[in-house]
């Protein structure tokens, strides 16, 4: 099924084909559980790089050389301080459980102690009460020290090793001065001549090349320690003062890398007497309580986490900075990209989805549905989301929201009157998108738009076809203010296995919620379609086609399996059956307008109501000549043209050889035209 919008006066070729069959199940080569699913499994396992579940801000971070993996520990998390530990070996995070772990904290640093090939944790935060304990990890456990002297209790201190030294060298925290060292056994309170003002949230790096400590932060000066007291070192540019940042040494570069702190988006570098900012090409996004430390075996600093204010709190992104740029390596939101197969269509071994992990999808050209298939077993912990997106008022002129990969976009919000002189929005797209608001907000019957429609419109018990949700459609306009526009349709997937699949996350087609304007509503987008196929299904996740929220209007769910267990919420709920043969996957035709009025429409429409794809100077009867791809000859096919003063159906004309021409009255003024065509598949 395709989707497109030619603007006129007219905007639109809907292509949307419905077929209706039931296919009964067959056995296959498994003696124990008959499905086979059909994958050759020649794509090979489907993998997702694995993340620190839910991020993380405010945590300890180091690189542990002698075992060659970074090490994090603690921090906070929606508000709650954590103890738990994580190991990053250059490709996926790895939660380990010790025998001993120290208690729960945030605000605490973790540094690598060269001379005893540990790593090193001091103090810290439990939540309602500051630290002073020191930990060492050896890369299998945590043990607690018992030192003689040791700093009072705090938090968002600055530390390093001193490899020259062939110390550790704490300063700061909680606004404090002193400086204190750690040579494996106590800490020792040095007495600098010279200290730095008392400050917290500061990061301190080893210059290696220049055997000194580096210390920048809240203050917004460059200090450093040669080992006996502190000095304080000027440079031509300087960063801005900061809280929270993160510092440490590239020694491929020789240089020290600062990233953000206080929300800033910004890189720099020092190179013993002066700081640079870089240039990426790709600038990460500000935030605090991240950390970043240098990766020797990658070559690479690595940044994870931070809390990223009106975007993301606890991060859980992992990039690299390779001294030119930042790489992005994961993240809680990882996509797929269904351009690799036109059909969209994919044989698997093995599918697993990481918890903590949000699968969303790059859409091909055809915007086919998600077929997945596997040999073996599918485990979903994470999520799994082929959702309709928002309809958002800030979208660019023409750019509708999108459904999910096999859904349907939203309708575009008419253009204010003062600049396109109509107020009619646009129709969602879909066999069951939504009619525009084509009135003003004097009249609120015809002003706001209508929602996408699904399980009334088409769609059946079996999905066969799989075809994800409609679009909302756009609002009227006023005299100054857009109309809402329209949220995108759920998308449509299937997940087939030859062996299990088990849902401890959740995979959601749902439709995108509308957003008010100043004009009228947007309609949401209507819920899409699952279908899931395996010798059993099982696993406490949540399945969900909604519409926009919850209820309203909702997708299909079907769940075929020998065995079904699967105790997760289902909105709505599932129609179940034993699983079905693959067969040939439900391909569906599509519909062009190509011409409108003896003016070609190019392909495809651009649905941009400022600058039409065909106009033409007058009202009138108009010939839309329609061709389809996969459609029978005698297929009934239909218009839906929305006005400026409502909405005008055209035909039905039948398909012969493969084009259908309609006639149609049309008033003059900015408008759309969208075609449909259902047929039963045989």
């Amino acid at each position: 099924m395709k989707t497109q919008l030619c603007n006129y006066i007219t905007q639109g070729a809907l292509a949307a084909v419905c077929a209706f069959g039931l296919i009964v199940p067959v056995l296959a080569v498994d003696p124990d559980l008959p499905y086979s699913s059909g994958s050759t499994g020649a794509d090979g396992p489907l993998t997702f790089r694995q993340v620190i579940t839910g991020g993380r801000s405010s945590f300890g971070m180091t690189y542990d050389a002698a075992r060659d993996r970074i090490v994090m520990f603690g921090g906070g998390l929606q508000n709650v301080n954590q103890n738990d530990t994580w190991i990053f070996d250059g490709a996926n995070w790895t939660r380990v459980f010790p025998t001993t772990t120290p208690v729960q904290r945030y605000g605490h640093r973790l540094v690598f102690d060269a001379k005893r090939g540990e790593v090193l944790m001091f103090g810290g935060n439990r939540g309602d009460v500051r630290l002073n304990d020191t930990w060492v990890w050896n890369g299998s456990n945590w043990t607690e020290k018992s030192p003689a002297n040791k700093p009072s209790a705090r938090e968002y201190y600055a530390i390093c090793y001193d490899a020259a030294r062939e110390k550790v060298v704490l300063n700061g925290g909680i606004g404090n001065t002193e400086t204190w060292t750690w040579d494996g056994t106590d800490w020792k309170l040095e007495t600098p001549s010279v200290s730095p003002p008392g400050h917290s949230n500061s990061m301190m790096a080893y210059d290696a090349a220049r055997q000194e400590v580096v210390l920048f932060g809240n203050h917004g000066a460059t200090w450093i320690w040669n080992g006996t007291t502190w000095a304080q070192r000027g440079s031509a540019a300087v960063p801005s003062a900061r809280n929270h940042l993160a510092m440490d040494y590239d020694p491929v570069r020789q240089e020290v890398v600062m990233f953000s702190g206080s929300n800033v988006s910004d890189t720099w570098t020092w190179n013993g007497a002066n700081w640079t900012r870089k240039s990426p090409n790709r600038q990460i996004a500000g935030r605090q309580g991240q950390g970043m430390v240098w990766h020797r075996g990658l070559e690479r600093m690595v940044a994870m986490g931070g809390d990223i204010p009106g975007v993301e709190n606890w991060s859980a992104d992992t990039d690299f900075w390779n001294g030119t740029d930042w790489v992005a390596h994961s993240g809680k939101v990882q996509f797929f990209d269904l351009n690799a197969k036109a059909n969209g269509i994919f044989n698997f071994t093995t599918i697993n989805i990481p918890s903590g992990v949000f699968v969303r999808f790059l859409k091909n050209i055809g915007n086919t549905p998600v077929r997945w298939l596997a040999s073996q077993d599918v485990i979903i912990n994470g999520a799994i989301e082929a959702n309709g997106e928002f309809g958002a008022n800030d979208l660019p002129p023409g750019v509708p929201a999108r459904g999910g990969p096999g859904g349907f976009d939203g309708g575009l919000g008419g253009i204010r009157i003062d600049a396109s002189g109509s107020y009619v929005g646009s129709p969602g797209q879909g066999l069951g998108g939504g009619d525009p608001g084509t009135a003003p907000q004097t009249n609120p019957n015809l002003r706001d738009a209508k929602h996408g429609g699904f399980k009334d419109v088409y769609g059946n018990a079996f999905l066969q076809p799989l075809i994800g949700g409609s679009g909302g459609g756009g609002g009227s306009s006023s005299a100054d203010w857009n109309g809402g526009n329209g949220a995108g349709g759920g998308g449509a997937i299937l997940i087939a296995s030859s062996r299990d699949i088990a849902i401890n996350g959740r995979i959601s087609a749902n439709g995108g919620e509308y957003q008010w304007s100043n004009a009228s509503y947007g309609g949401r987008g209507s819920g899409g379609a699952i279908l899931l196929r395996a010798d059993r299904i099982s696993g406490p996740g949540s399945v969900e086609t909604y519409g926009g929220v919850t209820g309203n209007p909702n997708g299909r769910i079907r769940i075929e399996a020998y065995i079904r267990s699967l105790t997760g919420a289902q909105n709505p709920v599932a129609v179940v059956g034993l699983p079905a043969a693959s067969g040939q996957l439900n391909q569906v035709g599509t519909l062009n307008i190509v011409s409108v009025d003896g003016l070609n429409v190019v392909q495809p429409p651009t649905g941009n109501q400022l600058s039409p794809d065909v106009v033409f100077s007058k009202a009138g009867t108009v010939s839309v000549v329609i061709k389809g791809t996969g459609i029978p000859d005698g297929t009934p096919v239909s218009l839906r043209v929305t006005t400026g003063t409502g909405v005008i159906p055209g035909g039905p004309v039948n398909m012969v050889g493969g084009s259908a021409t309609i006639n149609v009255a049309v008033p003059a003024g900015l408008g759309t035209l969208q075609a449909k065509a259902e047929f039963q598949a045989q």
